[in-house]
């Protein structure tokens, strides 16, 4: 069996997200290698495809929670309906664009805006490749930069594991 190895602190994937928002407040990225030939398309699907349930369950909470406070909600998506297009939304993510280099994703709410983006390049060594999931965030209020720095505990636990997943055998 081989082990997924997850970067926590890769090198942030910036330059579609942060043109998108005009900016940022705040970037994290985390890497796993992946298999030669995979795209970001594929990246992608496998990410959103290995999402574990206990995160759809703390997402739905989420949404509970936050609902009567006008912050946008989620529906989920069967694991067997999802397709990488622009204009498609999957859970919290409207996705924006889409090339074999990378996803975009985002959505835009009252109190932030987020882009994740979903791209594949080659390992720093040279040897491989490795799919990066960049977070980039702008704050609109400092209620935004509260709501953010509330949930980022949870942000760095989940997005770790469901990158690591996106390349279990």
């Amino acid at each position: 069996m081989t082990v997924t190895r997850v970067r926590r602190h890769a090198p942030p994937v910036l330059g579609a997200a942060v043109a998108d928002l005009g900016g940022h407040d705040h970037a994290d990225a985390v890497a796993v290698d992946l298999p030669a030939g995979t795209d970001a398309v594929e990246f992608t699907k496998l990410v959103f495809t290995g999402t574990p349930e206990w995160v759809h369950r703390l997402l739905a909470l989420r949404d509970r929670v936050m609902a009567p406070f006008g912050l946008r909600t989620q529906q989920r998506v069967p694991a067997a309906d999802i397709r990488v297009e622009p204009g498609l939304r999957m859970g919290p993510f409207r996705l924006l664009s889409v090339t074999g280099a990378e996803v975009l994703c985002g959505d835009d709410d009252k109190h932030l805006d987020f882009r994740t983006s979903f791209a594949v390049r080659p390992v720093p060594s040279g040897t491989g490749l490795e799919g990066v999931c960049t977070t980039v965030v702008r704050f609109h209020r400092p209620a935004g930069r509260l709501y953010f720095r509330a949930i980022e505990p949870f942000h760095h636990l989940i997005v770790p594991r469901v990158v690591g997943r996106a390349v279990r055998p």
